[in-house]
């Protein structure tokens, strides 16, 4: 939990890999909501219940979440289910002003809903050194010939 914790904070988006008519997997981004610091092992976002996401959750709720932070240099897969929840405390608990961008209503949208990801395992890479790290790596590989480590990778089960 503690490696998650770390990581998520510095990430804004997930890319939420949803299964789409059995075979075929479907992707989008989605804003991550709440505290990093606080993940006990779920993530929350907003959605509008007749979108297609929460259409395939009805189907199958397995769910992947890609997370992407090139500046950083740390990146994320967590793997899990998801689904959607009506949850009016945890909508305000969550809520900014941002969600009227997509939700005009804000929380009086009677489209809006939660969905709750709830993570299993995963998998993250992590340069904590960022780029500097990186070009440290690069620089021992040109000078001795043999792969550098630009960072530390490892297995997550949550």
């Amino acid at each position: 939990m503690a490696k998650v914790r770390e990581l998520l904070k510095h990430f804004r988006s997930a890319l939420m890999v949803t299964r789409f008519n059995s075979d075929e997997l479907h992707a989008r981004p989605m804003g991550l909501l709440g505290d990093a610091a606080k993940f006990e092992g779920s993530l929350w976002f907003f959605s509008d219940e007749s979108s297609t996401k929460t259409k395939e959750l009805i189907n199958d709720t397995s769910v992947s979440l890609m997370f992407q932070s090139d500046s950083n240099s740390a990146y994320m897969h967590l793997v899990g289910r998801a689904a959607t929840v009506t949850d009016r405390a945890k909508m305000e608990e969550l809520y900014t002003p941002l969600i009227r961008t997509w939700f005009p209503k804000g929380l009086e949208d009677p489209a809006l809903t939660l969905i709750r990801f709830d993570a299993d395992h995963g998998q993250f890479w992590d340069s904590p050194g960022g780029m500097l790290q990186v070009l440290a790596a690069f620089t021992k590989a040109v000078v001795t010939g043999k792969p550098g480590q630009g960072g530390e990778a490892g297995d997550l089960e949550l």
